[in-house]
């Protein structure tokens, strides 16, 4: 039992999976960015799906983070690879694959 627990800690790499996520996470955002705005930051690198804020729900304020879901992953790679370490805004961004489900995952 205790060794299972310890696997279920590792990463993915660590236990031959890869993730296939077209999922992006962009965080370390302006408070101030628009749901337009972040959309429109992220378009030029290919099909944006969806580009998700993540809101306070009390207040309805950004919480600096959101996601960008690409339909492939050569775009969403593009994007990073673009995006990572830019000033957005007046603020320094982070941009990084996002943590897929068990479902995205693949074993190699």
């Amino acid at each position: 039992m205790m060794r299972v627990v310890r696997l279920m800690g590792l990463s993915s790499q660590a236990l031959g999976m890869r993730c296939f996520s077209t999922k992006i996470f962009v965080h370390k955002l302006s408070f101030y960015t628009s749901e337009e705005e972040f959309k429109a930051m992220f378009s030029p690198f290919g099909t944006v799906e969806e580009a998700r804020l993540m809101r306070d729900q009390q207040t309805g304020r950004t919480k600096g983070f959101g996601f960008v879901k690409y339909s492939s992953l050569a775009e969403a790679e593009k994007a990073i690879k673009a995006m990572d370490g830019r000033i957005q805004r007046g603020r320094l961004i982070f941009v990084e694959m996002a943590k897929g489900s068990k479902s995205e995952r693949v074993a190699t």
